[in-house]
């Protein structure tokens, strides 16, 4: 690259003027001690570790990797077969969750199960979901979460997604799917399908997902895990760029 040519610089201010055009939305719930956590997994700690003769401050984190608002790496459910090279977190692709997304909004009436024809249904009124793409479901859960809740209304029975369904957005060819609920398979599923379809066939899933009400139908994400060393997962900062103008009023 000739650096002295003035061509990347174009191409940036090119960008930065494109983006101008987004407002952009935190799809990220805020880690912090008391956040719902799934019931077998270990909570989320943030403690003072303070040093003698270093002024500065600073925390441990103690956390399990699917705590808050995280990503499931193919290793969390691929026990069986894991491919050393291509299912731990440390492995995901810096990029593979940034790109177009659809945004299904069941927040209103969420069914206890997505099935396929409620996703065929979606694209035929709202557009074709094109290959590669990133799908969110909106159930309406985010609305839910709050830390130190002693109703625990975030672990209330969540719905989730299908085989049919999941195999639909397989069919499809999706990058990632994300929910705002603390499982992308319904609280009660026993045969976690959604899991075993997508993670099996590196489709990756996002959970506690936040502020989806924010969101118009398609949107553009922005998002990457840690790199965790052979990790199931990772927490994520998701971020959605949506038009100018058409965020809703959560993202304020």
């Amino acid at each position: 690259m000739n650096r002295s040519s003035g061509a990347p610089h174009a191409a940036i201010a090119a960008l930065t003027a494109a983006l101008s055009q987004f407002d952009v939305v935190d799809l990220s719930h805020t880690l912090e001690e008391g956040i719902p956590t799934f019931p077998t997994h270990s909570k989320y700690y943030h403690l003072p570790w303070p040093q003698r003769g270093d002024p500065a401050t600073m925390y441990q984190l103690l956390m399990h990797e699917h705590n808050g608002t995280h990503l499931d790496a193919p290793a969390h459910y691929v026990a069986a077969g894991i491919d050393p090279s291509s299912d731990y977190a440390h492995q995901i692709r810096p990029d593979a969750l940034i790109g177009p997304a659809a945004v299904i909004d069941l927040a209103d009436s969420p069914p206890e199960l997505v099935d396929r024809e409620l996703i065929d249904q979606w694209q035929g009124e709202h557009g074709p979901i094109g290959a590669g793409e990133i799908v969110i479901f909106n159930f309406g859960w985010h609305r839910k979460w709050a830390a130190n809740d002693p109703k625990f209304a975030f672990l209330e029975p969540w719905p989730g997604l299908d085989r049919g369904a999941s195999e639909r957005l397989l069919e499809i060819g999706v990058g990632a799917v994300g929910t705002d609920c603390l499982g992308l398979d319904r609280v009660d599923s026993e045969d976690i399908p959604a899991h075993d379809t997508l993670l099996k066939n590196h489709v990756l899933i996002m959970e506690n997902l936040a502020n989806l009400d924010a969101l118009p139908t398609w949107c553009f994400l922005i998002a990457s895990p840690l790199k965790i060393f052979e990790g199931s997962g990772s927490p994520i900062r998701a971020l959605a760029l949506v038009p100018a103008g058409e965020a809703g009023s959560e993202s304020a």
